[in-house]
């Protein structure tokens, strides 16, 4: 499958739930759906939440309504073939390129708009063959690029000095950052969201990116440390790995996402954490083109689908391991290894182990 038949066979998903809606026309405007469906790249600035055009699908037509700032790069990067473009000037809204008086869904609510938010996001929850090929390239290099950067890391860098080196390295691999977190020793233990400061790096480095190319994401996780650790926190660690082995064996298609956070809620415990540890964090959940499409819970009944990518993120006393994985009926794929990284092996899956220098 390539780039073209990707977008086609997206247009005909769309264009069947226009059919089941009754509806002429469908306008998408959220990032994420926008890059599912071009396969590309659909931002101008990454800090905002619209994109820089409207995708606008008929029964026999596809067009974009954008600006003429945007329209040539578009044009001759990112749109598939089949795409027509309605320039509007910079200072002009865009809606008045949309078709009038004719009944049209959304990905946004807006006046005189069906919402279909819920429904575009079920359609894109499943990776078609074209995807599923670039998620597999996307998470190899973006778990190269952080294992690159990290293999430098020096306990007297500070946090920022870790992400400029991440960075550079995903930028050299030609992946955009939509997340970035770096803790050194000072740090790792109290915060799970842990955005680089000044602080220096001491005994141990984590490093958690969420990388994309044309909007796909991988999301990786990956520790360093100085010195020896204890025997305290190498049972920590692997610990930690037995949590992700629950939760990786619960991942099961056709069962509810809450299914595994049930295994969630008692596997802490059983691996000596405390019984309420998973309450500090999410656990992960649904992935693709947003970095989460929302974090799984136990009161969440959506189920698992088949060639669904999905990102787990167990922490626990300071430590953390994430993993991009694809479900399949043949047996769920992990993505994001690195054979030259440290690995060991928990259940038959190989597993990141920590970098110690």
């Amino acid at each position: 499958m390539n780039h073209d038949q990707a977008f086609a066979g997206k247009i005909s998903a769309l264009r069947s739930l226009m059919a089941s809606k009754e509806l002429a026309a469908l306008v998408l405007r959220r990032n994420p759906n926008l890059a599912w469906v071009i396969s590309g790249r659909t931002h101008v600035p990454t800090t905002i939440d619209a994109a820089c055009f409207d995708l606008v699908v008929t029964e026999d037509s596809v067009f974009a309504v954008t600006n003429a700032i945007e329209a040539p790069r578009l044009a001759a990067e990112e749109f598939p073939h089949g795409v027509e473009i309605k320039v509007v000037q910079w200072w002009e809204g865009r809606n008045h390129g949309l078709p009038a008086d004719v009944a049209m869904g959304s990905d946004q609510p807006g006046p005189g708009l069906l919402d279909l938010a819920l429904e575009i996001e079920m359609l894109r929850a499943s990776l078609d063959q074209y995807d599923q090929e670039r998620l597999v390239d996307i998470s190899r290099r973006s778990a190269l690029a952080l294992g690159e950067a990290m293999k430098e890391v020096d306990s007297n860098d500070r946090e920022i000095d870790v992400a400029a080196r991440i960075s550079a390295a995903l930028w050299r691999h030609n992946l955009e950052i939509s997340f970035l977190g770096v803790a050194g020793q000072s740090r790792v233990t109290k915060f799970r969201h842990p955005l680089p400061t000044e602080s220096l790096i001491g005994n141990r480095a984590s490093a958690s990116i969420c990388a994309k190319e044309k909007g796909l994401i991988a999301s990786v996780t990956r520790i360093v440390t100085f010195g020896e650790l204890t025997a305290t926190q190498e049972s920590e660690y692997a610990a930690l790995l037995e949590v992700e082995a629950d939760l990786l064996d619960a991942t099961v298609i056709g069962n509810p996402f809450s299914s595994v956070i049930e295994v969630a809620t008692h596997s802490y415990g059983a691996h000596g954490f405390d019984n309420d540890e998973w309450h500090h964090h999410h656990q992960g959940g649904p992935t693709g083109f947003m970095p989460r499409d929302w974090p799984a819970t136990s009161g969440n009944a959506r189920m698992i689908q088949a060639d669904q990518p999905i990102a787990w993120n167990p922490t626990g006393k300071g430590w953390k391991v994430e993993e991009t994985l694809l479900t399949s009926t043949g047996g769920n794929r992990l993505l994001t290894g690195d054979s030259l990284w440290p690995q060991r092996t928990v259940r038959g899956r190989i597993r990141p182990d920590i970098l110690r220098k």
